[in-house]
């Protein structure tokens, strides 16, 4: 059995030897080879792009962000100024008389350290006795004192801005105030924040009495800059 194999294994070994040496590998696997060198270049020819383009942007944002000295950012942060609130108005008032009714304004000064805005119309409450007076009072819309007098709308308008120890206005009319001798009601304007107390418009003296069983009437201007 041993003599066997070794008979085998010499004959393998002549087939081996006659079994010619190839100095050169085959085109076919040379075109393979080539193709798939190529299209590894490309993919990290990509990643690389992919990885540069992803610093950049990064570096783009962290510059946004923290500009260098001397240089502004592509988007600054907006600045918006809040609306004033009660606790830091203090409204005054005045009111003369005109052809049976009485004409002014109430003029709220901004007293805080910070600079707020007002915008619109107030809506305001008459007390007497304590009491809220809840019926003969008709409220209806006036136009800007700027607007009535023939003056150029001011800037900014219908926005109000209020530095500190600013002031804006708005414009009142009055008539009708009866029965004939009423006391002078408290007058209350509310901002939507809060309400303020209008200072002086308690001493003013009312109107007379033009239609007896008819509603006061008080028209209300919109906030605007005062003179």
């Amino acid at each position: 059995m041993t003599e066997i194999e070794d008979d085998v294994r010499e004959i393998l070994r002549r087939k081996a030897d006659e079994v010619p040496l190839h100095g050169q590998v085959p085109s076919a696997l040379v075109g393979r080879a080539r193709r798939r060198i190529a299209l590894n270049s490309v993919g990290v020819g990509l990643a690389i792009i992919a990885v540069a383009g992803g610093a950049f942007a990064s570096v783009r944002a962290i510059q946004q962000q923290h500009p260098k000295p001397g240089t502004f950012a592509t988007n600054p942060p907006t600045v918006t100024t809040s609306a004033c609130t009660a606790g830091q108005l203090r409204a005054v008032g005045s009111m003369d008389g005109a052809a049976g009714s009485r004409e002014g304004a109430v003029r709220l000064t901004n007293y805080s350290s910070k600079t707020c805005t007002l915008r619109g119309t107030p809506a305001i409450t008459l007390y007497a006795n304590g009491r809220a007076i809840t019926s003969g009072v008709r409220f209806s819309a006036s136009p800007p004192a700027w607007k009535a007098n023939g003056l150029s709308q001011p800037a900014g308008w219908p926005v109000v801005t209020l530095a500190p120890f600013k002031s804006a206005s708005f414009r009142l009319r009055w008539g009708n105030w009866c029965p004939q001798g009423r006391a002078a009601p408290l007058w209350y304007i509310h901002i939507g924040s809060g309400t303020v107390a209008g200072n002086g418009l308690e001493a003013v003296s009312p109107p007379p009495c033009n239609g007896p069983g008819l509603p006061s009437t008080i028209e209300v201007g919109p906030f605007e800059p005062s003179k």
